[in-house]
């Protein structure tokens, strides 16, 4: 076996332009490969990193946490942090929009700052209690315009309503409400950020989110909780623990997942259980944990695996079309070592022995060329996309353990697949057919009669070439099986790319319009904002929510 070995290794150094040849066609199989599925990754490290800066690097909100409670919550083995914010109240300011009237003030500590979407538009993060952020949108839709370095002082206090209920920030704006328990604080403006995230900042929020810095707290806080990996593939269990729930009823409940109303019922008296009151981030938990269940993901994930086996199955008819040759031409020297005492197993494994040594070298190859193909197509992308990306849209250039794993199996496969026809060629042609090279051509007279119109085209070359794939038809049908599947798949692929970039235009232009308002009483503004000269057109829109308990109507 070593002999047939050290043959093989003395026969890709021979032919060196065939081994070369082979080598890139299996090192551009696995960089396609490894490219295509490095994209897809980017692409969900992309979303994540989007969705940590817009909403917030966390899985779970507790609201009105205790402060004694909160290491319950951070020592729990499946959390890996917690970011707290502390409501201090609510403090009247002259703002123009009459729904929003007040300054809603929160306490954040280093960790919350940097970990709940508080994006710095202008100035630095306040590093004492007299120190405060504000929200660029009190300028744009408050009309209030501070600047960094203003002081102003607030007179902060609890929201009541009329029959002395007090009022969180899930509650709209009401005439009748008033401030209690008035303190006033001055503070220095350091920063103007974006506005936050609704998880931080609702749109029921009568106040714009001003952030100062908090070093302890005893009263009660809101608590944004991450999960570590595994945390976060049982997130419903982690949750349900921690507020003292049922986490089948509590999943059950969440899903909306009740077939009954009775069912529905149980599962509310089950939830109404819970110590805190609590929101998920679903979206970044399924993102990290199941990226392909979310919608759009999943379509473009059934696209990396469809182009994957195309690429794949283009490799093996061209690959294999390396080997049937190198095969071919080694015929003479298969039948002579048969003669000696050869077996068909030794000379099968003499041509997997070939694949492995070609893909010893060209799949790392094809990985690296993969990994620097897709970094260089993220460049790309962020430069022709720049007009349409702000920075929390560009794409990032990211990798993990499975495009190498499916790369390098896809890669072996590949060459497998490619050799094992070939290899169970040379070991089933007998000794003296193989000495005189006779089992690939079949030769008779009335086959090599050229067709008069092939001399007339191509003359008498193409005569010559014509009665040559006639001698031995096997050894050219693979080429041109090739060039077949070759034209086939890039038609396939360019129709896969086109679709593609339709889906994305299509999501990019879905909405059809430049601005959006909410409001209660629309009717109120309706015919004079509808009427500006500079409104093409509009739509009006009304909404409701409710629950459907009945059992025919699926989820």
């Amino acid at each position: 076996m070593d002999l047939l070995n050290l043959l093989t290794k003395k026969n890709l150094k021979l032919n060196k332009r065939r081994t070369i040849v082979t080598i890139i066609g299996i090192t551009l199989s696995v960089a396609l490969i490894m490219a295509v599925a490095t994209m897809y990754n980017s692409m969900v490290a992309s979303m994540i990193k989007y969705e940590k800066r817009e909403v917030g690097n966390f899985h779970a909100e507790f609201k009105n946490v205790p402060a004694i409670e909160v290491n319950n919550i951070k020592n729990n083995r499946k959390v890996s942090d917690v970011f707290i914010v502390e409501n201090v109240g609510y403090a009247s300011i002259n703002s123009s929009n009459e729904s929003k009237p007040y300054a809603h003030v929160k306490k954040f500590t280093k960790e919350s700052l940097n970990n709940l979407s508080i994006n710095l538009v202008e100035g630095r993060m306040p590093i004492s209690d007299s120190e405060i952020l504000i929200p660029s949108h009190l300028k744009t839709n408050g009309r209030l315009d501070y600047k960094v370095g203003d002081t102003i002082t607030l007179d902060i206090g609890d929201r009541v309503a009329s029959e002395g209920i007090k009022l969180g920030q899930y509650y709209s704006y009401s005439e009748d409400e008033t401030l209690i328990n008035i303190n006033s604080k001055t503070y220095k403006v350091v920063g103007i950020i974006e506005r936050p995230s609704r998880k931080i900042e609702p749109y029921s929020d009568p106040g714009y989110s001003f952030i100062t810095y908090m070093d302890s707290t005893t009263s009660n806080v809101d608590v944004y909780a991450k999960y570590t990996k595994e945390g976060s593939r049982d997130a419903f269990t982690v949750t349900a623990n921690i507020v003292g729930i049922d986490p089948v009823k509590f999943k059950k409940y969440v899903k909306g997942e009740a077939k009954t109303v009775e069912e529905f019922n149980e599962l509310q008296r089950e939830y109404d259980k819970a110590k805190y009151d609590l929101e998920f981030n679903n979206y970044l938990i399924e993102l990290e944990t199941n990226p392909l269940s979310v919608s759009g993901i999943n379509e473009v994930g059934t696209l990396v695996v469809i182009i994957s086996l195309i690429i794949l199955v283009t490799s093996v008819f061209c690959i294999k079309n390396s080997f049937d040759i190198s095969i071919t031409e080694k015929i003479k020297q298969y039948g002579m070592l048969r003669s000696i005492g050869a077996t068909k197993k030794q000379i099968k494994q003499n041509v997997f022995y070939e694949g492995f040594i070609l893909g010893v070298i060209a799949i790392p190859l094809g990985i690296m060329l993969g990994l620097l193909a897709a970094y260089i197509l993220v460049i790309v992308s962020n430069l022709l996309l720049g007009d349409m990306l702000t920075n929390s849209l560009n794409l990032v250039f990211a990798t993990s353990i499975y495009p190498f794993i499916v790369s390098i199996l896809l890669g072996i496969i590949t060459i497998y697949l490619s050799a094992l026809k070939s290899a169970k060629k040379a070991s089933k042609v007998s000794p003296i057919d193989s000495i005189r090279n006779s089992a690939n051509i079949k030769l008779k007279a009335k086959k090599l009669k050229a067709p008069k119109y092939i001399n007339k085209i191509f003359g008498i070359g193409g005569e010559i070439s014509y009665k040559n794939l006639k001698r031995n038809r096997r050894k050219y049908r693979t080429t041109v099986i090739s060039i077949i599947v070759s034209v086939s798949v890039f038609i396939a692929l360019s129709s896969f790319m086109n679709l593609a970039f339709k889906e994305v235009d299509t999501q990019l232009k879905r909405d059809g319009y430049n601005i959006v308002l909410s409001m209660d009483d629309a009717d109120k503004y309706q015919d004079k904002i509808t009427k500006f000269d500079y409104v093409d057109d509009y739509s009006i829109t009304r909404e409701d929510g409710f629950k459907l308990l009945d059992a025919k109507y699926s989820k």
